[in-house]
């Protein structure tokens, strides 16, 4: 029994940066909902909840199920179209938000005239 939960909580580290991802994301929506953060939000919240099916409810049902072979490559062919999806949404709200601080960043190095010094 003791080994079945040690396994369960190593098994369960996978899921700290996702969760980390998805803190971030809340927050920067809480903050500044624009569409990126909302992009941002999707596919962060989305990994990680495909994290926690992969860490936590695939290997139960492939232990205590006892699930069919063709069973289990469909849930994961499913699960990894999901993902490619929620990485393009978090990919997608990435790049916008970068192109928007670095639009940012040269508009206000533009906005003060050179030095004659």
């Amino acid at each position: 029994m003791q080994n079945s939960i040690t396994a369960t909580l190593l098994s369960l580290t996978s899921v700290i940066s996702p969760l980390i991802v998805l803190a971030t994301s809340c927050y920067f929506v809480i903050k500044k909902a624009s569409i990126e953060a909302i992009l941002l939000l999707i596919g962060a919240g989305t990994g990680f909840i495909l994290t926690l099916i992969y860490s936590v409810l695939m290997p139960y049902l492939m232990r205590n199920q006892h699930s069919a072979y063709p069973d289990i490559t469909t849930i994961y062919t499913i699960l990894g179209v999901v993902g490619f999806f929620s990485g393009l949404s978090f990919a997608m709200g990435f790049v916008i938000l970068i192109t928007n601080t670095v639009k940012r960043n040269q508009v206000v190095h533009n906005q003060f005239p050179p030095s004659n010094d």
